[in-house]
């Protein structure tokens, strides 16, 4: 089975792509969707997360509060670390149990969609890595409006991410989301049948 891992900063456009390949049919594994479900009401992270962060950390309907999260770990990269050992390491594992019950399944080609596919180190588990990627006013811009916040915050997420240009020379291929749908999908459907997997 070929697995490839789709990755990208903040505003790239993942999700474009990603939603371009499950309507062609394949199959796509969203990490962040997982990631959400791990911190959402009775998801396997609340416990840790209260234990480890506290009451404060978790809101009424018993979810991680995000916004607040995120403003702690962006501030402190020791309370990153610790967001991560009880929700990266647990993603991972949760994710390679995933992967191996889909090769049985006798699956042809699965992809991954994994914001920080790169910065947690896992890119020689996957056949080829995918990079989108976009100019950073682009990306700015999208986030912004996507989820309504202001621009000295999305540049503050975007430096604590790894620079674009060490991601590029990482990927196996770079996908570049300047421009329309069109012209995305498009790059999507040569990457397809550069890999045989055109259907």
């Amino acid at each position: 089975m070929k697995k490839i891992g789709i990755t990208g900063g903040i505003g790239a456009g993942k999700t474009a792509v990603t939603d371009h390949l499950q309507e062609l049919g394949y199959i796509v594994i969203d990490t962040d969707q997982m990631s959400r479900d791990m911190t959402a009401p009775g998801g396997k992270a609340i416990p840790y997360i209260r234990e480890k962060f506290g009451d404060d950390l978790i809101d009424e309907t018993g979810a991680m509060d995000r916004k607040k999260m995120r403003d702690l770990v962006f501030r402190d990269s020791k309370k990153l670390a610790l967001l991560e050992q009880g929700t990266t390491m647990v993603l991972i594992k949760d994710l390679k149990k995933l992967s191996h019950e889909l090769e049985l399944k006798g699956n042809r080609v699965v992809f991954y969609a994994i914001p920080l596919l790169f910065e947690i180190g896992s890119s020689m588990e996957y056949d080829a890595t995918w990079l989108v990627t976009a100019d950073d006013e682009t990306r700015i811009r999208r986030v912004m409006k996507r989820d309504g916040v202001d621009r000295e915050n999305v540049i503050r997420i975007m430096k604590k991410q790894m620079p674009e240009e060490e991601k590029k020379k990482l990927a196996s291929d770079v996908i570049v989301n300047d421009g329309d749908l069109e012209s995305l999908r498009k790059q999507v459907d040569e990457l397809l049948s550069k890999y045989g997997l055109s259907n």
